[in-house]
């Protein structure tokens, strides 16, 4: 991952350079490996934008942020990772563009500057950015379609400000941070949290999955419009066989998988032993059958929750690496500052806490990327319903008698 910063406003005194510096070195852990940033001046008012990277893809300097293009149009501060870059960079050569890195951000940054939005739709992968440009006076800020990069924004006195994380984001914002009350009470009540524009922090949004924001810069004080880029295919099928649709969602795994294991540094995947990473595992040793292939695992002994067995035949399926965490129980509190510093908002498990000290052991482990099966029960139908959702709506609606039923 990486981590992005910005603002744009009129008045940004001298010690505004200090605050971005600031904002950048709190998501240090974010992009160890460089950091860039650039101030662009306007009669309207100035442009600052930062980056910190995390090298995945060409981890020479060629791929340093932020970046522009060849004809100084356009700016841009990305995170994420485009998975289908080397297809779109091959499209783009044919076209007549060159390129002077192999890095996916370029790729992004001149697919945006021939398809200008209509390059979304073309995109494979995670990614949060803002791409300024010098012709329209404008800056886009965009965010993937499952939203598995953040955004975080805030529109104040005319002032626009971004980053990838709040901390980051409060150090570019005027005054003491204060409480949304309202996403406290239904944290506390609903256990609802990130599913709202609305942040833990009032006067601060998030960007939603799917949603593009434009910032007009043309005059004094930026104005903001939101709309969504991608909206999700709800109709049922009745097209397809189950059969065929088992078979279609087989290929497009491994089509997946395919993209996702390009890397110029070293990976591995999470294993719990469930379905979801199982079958990640599996699929990686059926496209990779000769890589050294690291797992990692979360053990939970003397648990019922504990599946470290149906890991370790996972393991010895494909020939992989395995490397077990556990952990004692007053580690949590030692650790429970950080992973609080770290998550940014409040979280609803403890499961986080597991998955975080697997992601520490990975890298001390020397691996960057690590593949995992978040996300398969939510597609696949794999818990029972969403309850507390449900009973939420019926009482916002005050449904009594549909409340009775659905209890009983």
């Amino acid at each position: 991952m990486c981590g992005i910063i910005g603002a744009f406003g009129n008045d940004l005194t001298d010690q505004f350079s200090k605050k971005l510096q600031k904002g950048m070195h709190l998501m240090r852990h974010r992009g160890p490996d460089d950091q860039g940033r650039t101030s662009i001046s306007m009669p309207e008012g100035t442009l600052a934008m930062g980056h910190t990277r995390l090298s995945i893809i060409d981890l020479s300097v060629s791929g340093r942020q932020p970046m522009s293009s060849s004809d100084g149009r356009y700016t841009l501060v990305f995170n994420g990772e485009i998975y289908n870059y080397r297809e779109l960079r091959r499209e783009l050569k044919g076209k007549g563009f060159r390129f002077h890195s192999n890095s996916d951000s370029e790729v992004l940054l001149i697919a945006w500057n021939y398809w200008k939005d209509e390059c979304l739709n073309r995109l494979t992968g995670m990614f949060a950015f803002a791409i300024f440009d010098r012709v329209e006076q404008s800056l886009t800020c965009v965010r993937d379609a499952f939203g598995i990069k953040p955004f975080f924004y805030s529109l104040s006195d005319g002032n626009f400000f971004f980053a990838s994380e709040i901390p980051a984001l409060q150090q570019l914002l005027q005054g003491r941070s204060r409480l949304n009350l309202q996403r406290a009470y239904d944290y506390l009540v609903y256990d609802s949290y990130d599913d709202q524009e609305s942040t833990f922090q009032a006067g601060v949004n998030q960007l939603m999955p799917g949603q593009c924001l434009k910032v007009g810069l043309g005059n004094q004080k930026a104005s903001i419009k939101i709309e969504p880029w991608w909206i999700p295919a709800i109709l049922e099928r009745t097209d397809i066989s189950f059969n065929d649709a088992a078979e279609q969602l087989r290929e497009r795994f491994l089509d997946s998988l395919r993209l996702h294991l390009r890397s110029d540094v070293p990976f591995g995947a999470n294993l719990s032993g469930g379905l979801d990473s199982s079958a990640i595992v599996c699929g990686i040793r059926k496209l990779e059958p000769d890589i050294p292939l690291h797992t990692f695992t979360f053990v939970a002994r003397n648990s019922p929750l504990n599946e470290e067995t149906w890991a370790d035949k996972v393991n010895c399926h494909v020939n992989a690496i395995g490397h077990k965490v556990m952990i004692a129980g007053d580690e949590f509190y030692d650790d429970l500052e950080k992973i609080v510093r770290v998550q940014g908002e409040p979280f609803g498990s403890t499961s986080i806490y597991a998955q975080f000290r697997v992601y520490q052991f990975a890298k001390e482990q020397g691996i960057t990327v690590t593949l995992d099966g978040q996300g398969a029960d939510e597609m696949l139908a794999g818990y029972q319903g969403y309850p507390q959702a449900r009973l939420h709506s019926l009482l916002e609606k005050k449904e009594c008698l549909s409340i009775l039923r659905f209890l009983s």
